[in-house]
């Protein structure tokens, strides 16, 4: 009996034991089980973490570029600025300069006053040829009597003697003039258009340079404009003779020693202000 019951026993106990077992083997199997499911989280935290670090550090990188770039444009862009200034300051300076050179307020003046004074005076000169032109021996005329004003010179015609062409040039030499110089086709047409025998001839200032046979010259030492001389005048000029006459609107030449007419001409004074009243 005694046997029996403690067969029973350990039968009962048995299984009890085989529960403590498997409890055990259970409490291991989950023992083992947490650490490992701990593990994995911390590692993809480490893993979330690293990502995160290196986001931070693509971005810092980019930031860093950026910055860079900016701080090469403000670089350039400074430069630039200081550029822009000098070159401001460098005008600025010019014209400081420019100032200091400009006239002051009395020669502004009297420039202004020289300039009313010179229209004044054309005015004046414009009003006395009219004048001239109705009445010729107006008080206005700056040219002495028996002289004609042209523009601005005066003009002598001498006629009804004859003179070589250095003596003439000596008489318009004592009366402060020379013999004339035709400088353009308006004043070669005045000349023209004188009241004048068509048989008169008239000594001009122009005779062949004497160290250049091929050329003439003024007696300002000028040469004479090709735009009065006309074909057959320089044909004539290349001949042998050497001193130029003026007869009938046209240039003729014939020996110096010839003797005939002349023309003086010198310049013309300032019309009186005082003499258009």
């Amino acid at each position: 009996m005694s046997d029996q019951v403690s067969y029973a026993t350990l039968t009962f106990q048995d299984p009890a034991g085989a529960r403590n077992n498997q409890d055990g083997n259970n409490l291991r199997k989950r023992g083992h089980l947490a650490p490992a499911h701990l593990w994995r989280r911390a590692a993809l935290g480490t893993l979330v973490l690293c990502l995160l670090l290196l986001t931070g550090l693509v971005t810092a990188g980019v930031m860093v570029l950026q910055m860079s770039k900016e701080i090469n444009s403000d670089s350039e862009q400074l430069k630039w600025l200081q550029e822009t200034f000098h070159q401001k300051q460098d005008n600025l300076s010019e014209q400081l300069s420019n100032c200091r050179k400009a006239p002051t307020g009395e020669e502004f003046l009297k420039a202004q006053i020289a300039e009313l004074l010179q229209r004044q005076q054309e005015m004046a000169t414009e009003l006395c040829k009219d004048l001239v032109t109705h009445k010729s021996d107006h008080k206005c005329n700056p040219c002495p009597k028996t002289w004609q004003w042209y523009q601005h010179s005066c003009y002598h015609f001498t006629t009804g003697e004859g003179k070589a062409w250095g003596d003439s040039r000596k008489d318009c030499a004592d009366q402060n003039a020379t013999l004339v110089k035709i400088d353009s086709m308006k004043e070669k047409d005045f000349l023209q258009s004188q009241p004048l025998s068509s048989l008169a001839f008239f000594w001009l200032g122009l005779s062949r340079n004497p160290s250049h046979h091929q050329s003439w010259l003024w007696e300002d030492g000028s040469m004479p404009s090709p735009s009065i001389l006309s074909d057959k005048e320089r044909t004539q000029m290349n001949g042998s003779q050497g001193c130029a006459y003026f007869q009938r609107g046209n240039i003729y030449v014939s020996r110096c020693s010839a003797e005939i007419s002349w023309i003086c001409e010198k310049t013309a004074p300032l019309v009186k202000i005082e003499d258009l009243y």
